[in-house]
């Protein structure tokens, strides 16, 4: 069985799609909220499609650390056990987030 190679910080390189580093997590998000336009991507969406645990939290970095104009809708979606919940709805928008540094 062949070993990954590791980086120089010593853990094995992960790409984009799969690394769990919050800057990959924020790109996953960016990409996917520009390729599903005004439908927006949810809390859960994110955790079950895009393997982001902390949605919340790297949407929060986009708008105040990045400027991203990321909005935010209260809708109810079922998880993948059948569980109905209140959840945020998530929709880029054009020009920058209102509150960004």
């Amino acid at each position: 069985m062949k070993k990954k190679k590791a980086t120089p910080e010593g853990s094995p390189k992960q790409s984009p799609c799969n690394s769990t580093a919050s800057h990959h997590q924020r790109q996953r998000i960016l990409q996917a909220l520009q390729e599903v336009g005004s439908q927006g991507l949810t809390t859960i969406q994110m955790r079950e499609q895009l393997d982001i645990m902390m949605p919340g939290a790297r949407i929060f970095e986009l708008r105040h650390h990045y400027g991203h104009n990321i909005q935010l809708i209260w809708d109810r979606e079922r998880t993948a056990q059948g569980h109905e919940h209140t959840c945020g709805r998530y929709i880029l928008f054009p020009g920058q987030w209102e509150g960004a540094a």
